[in-house]
């Protein structure tokens, strides 16, 4: 019978300590502000400009949480985050939220106490290539110099890649990625390889940008996605459903231009549970029951989120490529809305 109290009572307490510390879903909604981490140097990934003003597509995943949680898109706190101290203070409680291209990894989510959202970007490694070689395909490169840096994953996989494909490269090592960057437009090889959303930023800021080609071939999977702390499931679904959601607003045809529409006029079960008008799924999970018809007004759906930061409507022109919609022929798709 003794043993039977202590563990009750050891368990009411551990019950009692849990619930005592907050989830930072509800630190966030009182303090009625989301910090975030980003980047604030790289054009249509995170930028900050001379007015002050944050965009690119990490920056446009901290407003689409800062519209979802707390119903506006303008409160929200950015802090620039190096490559150094990214995760640091992420670890420190500096930030809510890092949105900095963060590639998910084993480790990353298994043993350093971190919390991936999505991933909200399917990339992989690539190649550029000078326009006038006419290469079309990553198979027509045989026999090619290709700039790589040393000592990296990136350069293992180029050689098994080729391996694989039985045809040969030579590499052209480099130190760093501005020296690698400058041997490909000195023309001292025939292509570069890296993610392509970074070989588009650096066409972008070429002489000619109109004379290089990324090509549509993906030779290794990168995913790339938003991180939290650990021990926070409320913040955390609350971010993975915002994802999602974007990805379904896609799915349903719900845009910016016509979300009020919609909430109005729609007589579609599926649209009126995911725009809030009927059912409770947002405000049982600690969100306004519309949080989705705020973050689409924010940031828009998927595709417009994407297209306007790294695709089409953006100075990159990056392919959507597994960032489409599954139905389209990519990967992107998300559960149900039930």
């Amino acid at each position: 019978m003794l043993k039977r109290l202590v563990f009750a009572s050891a368990a009411f307490l551990a019950a009692s300590t849990a619930s005592a510390q907050a989830d930072l879903l509800d630190t966030i909604k009182e303090r009625g502000e989301l910090i975030c981490g980003t980047l604030d140097y790289l054009p249509g990934v995170g930028f900050l400009n001379d007015k002050g003003e944050w965009s690119g597509f990490d920056v446009d995943f901290c407003k689409a949480a800062a519209a979802g949680i707390l119903g506006d898109v303008n409160k929200i706190k950015f802090v620039s985050t190096t490559g150094a101290n990214k995760f640091p203070v992420l670890e420190s409680g500096e930030i809510d939220l890092l949105s900095r291209s963060v590639t998910m990894t084993t480790s990353r989510e298994t043993t350093l106490g971190f919390d991936f959202i999505g991933p909200n970007h399917l990339t992989g490694q690539g190649f550029m290539v000078h326009a006038e070689t006419g290469v079309k395909d990553a198979t027509e490169l045989d026999g090619a110099t290709i700039c790589v840096l040393s000592g990296t994953v990136t350069e293992r996989y180029l050689a098994e890649w080729f391996k694989a494909h039985g045809i040969s490269f030579s590499p052209v090592a480099a130190e760093n990625s501005d020296q690698m960057f400058s041997m490909y437009f000195d023309n001292r090889c025939d292509a570069v390889t890296m993610e392509p959303p970074y070989l588009a930023i650096r066409r972008s800021r070429s002489e000619n940008p109109d004379g290089h080609v990324i090509l549509e071939n993906i030779i290794a999977k990168s995913f790339e996605a938003p991180v939290i702390l650990e021990g926070n499931p409320k913040f955390r679904e609350a971010l993975q459903w915002i994802h999602w959601g974007m990805v379904t607003a896609e799915e349903l045809g719900i845009t910016s231009e016509n979300v009020d529409e919609m909430v109005k006029t729609s007589q579609d079960p599926v649209v009126r549970r995911f725009l809030g008008v009927e059912e409770t799924i947002g405000a049982d999970m600690g969100l306004p029951n519309d949080f989705m018809v705020s973050v689409i007004k924010a940031v828009g759906n998927y595709g417009e989120f994407y297209e306007r930061n790294l695709g089409q409507g953006s100075i990159l022109k990056v392919s959507r490529g597994m960032n489409a919609p599954f139905s389209m022929g990519g990967a992107l798709t998300a559960p149900g809305w039930q």
